[in-house]
């Protein structure tokens, strides 16, 4: 309201009250005389006065409901947010929904295996380029190191650490993880080990393929038994390119694994396998 006053608008008003005064007092000297021609300059100015004044009560309503809408918008700010929750609690819902139907399936594939409860990814393991972490899990679970880790679309790595109530889970994408590998037609043998550079890009390689292979790019890979760290028949990824190791001994395919690590939010420990443990303890 302190602007109004500053405002030219309220100079204006103050001059035309004055003048107004003036003329009354003229007119009271003259014995009333002029009451018409009085009557004719105040009309104008009178509206002038109305619409000043018309202004002067918007701006004060202005004011004076500022609080109220301010509390509106508040409001409906608070509103949006929850809504936004609510939005994401189920898109978050929907994935995981979808990730146990997707297990369920792998579950009646394979009755001769035994399967943890749905574990949460809860972190990620600081300064790790090739994306492990956590799961909310452990050995009370009957979770055990080595254990083959899936999801529904496929292999995601093994039990790496583990405590009472959560379990470390190292990817697919790590060197340091050797995984027995072959094409779906069985015609192609290899082992799945990561790769730094090949890592970032959330890919890694099955390695030991003969310089003359005729594996093709698009083609399957799923998992073998020969490592003992996996059963046999569980995807792995699609073979993007077949490249030729530094040796010129050997090729190698890079793999796109079938599992999107970037967005996966649980995961299935295979606790029990026939043949489980044979060649790496």
């Amino acid at each position: 309201m302190g602007d109004f006053f500053r405002e030219h608008r309220f100079r204006i008003l103050i001059c035309i009250i004055a003048l107004i005064v003036g003329i009354m007092l003229y007119s009271v000297t003259q014995g009333g005389v002029g009451n018409g021609v009085l009557g004719t300059v105040l009309n104008p100015i009178r509206g002038a006065v109305n619409s000043i004044a018309e202004d002067s009560d918007s701006i004060i309503g202005r004011l004076t409901k500022g609080g109220e809408y301010q509390t509106e918008i508040d409001e409906l700010k608070t509103e949006n947010a929850e809504l936004k929750k609510q939005l994401a609690d189920y898109e978050s819902t929907k994935q995981e929904l979808a990730e146990l139907k997707q297990f369920m399936g792998f579950k009646e594939a394979n009755e001769h295996h035994t399967y943890s409860e749905p574990c949460t990814i809860i972190g990620y393991v600081a300064n790790d380029p090739y994306h492990s972490f956590i799961i909310n899990k452990g050995s009370d679970d009957g979770i055990s190191i080595h254990d083959p880790v899936i999801t529904g679309e496929g292999v995601v790595g093994v039990i790496s650490s583990i405590s009472a109530n959560t379990a470390t889970v190292e990817t697919i994408l790590s060197p340091d993880l050797s995984i027995g590998a072959i094409s779906a037609d069985n015609k192609y043998t290899g082992v799945i080990e990561g790769e730094i550079l090949l890592a970032a890009d959330c890919k890694t390689r099955m390695l030991y393929l003969d310089r003359d292979t005729k594996l093709n790019e698009g083609s399957l890979i799923t998992t073998s038994s020969a490592s003992g760290i996996f059963p046999q028949g569980y995807l792995i990824g699609t073979v993007e390119s077949i490249e030729s190791m530094d040796s010129g001994l050997s090729k190698y395919a890079v793999i796109e694994p079938a599992v999107d690590f970037e967005s996966m939010t649980s995961v299935v420990a295979i606790i029990d396998y026939p043949g489980k443990g044979e060649s790496h303890e």
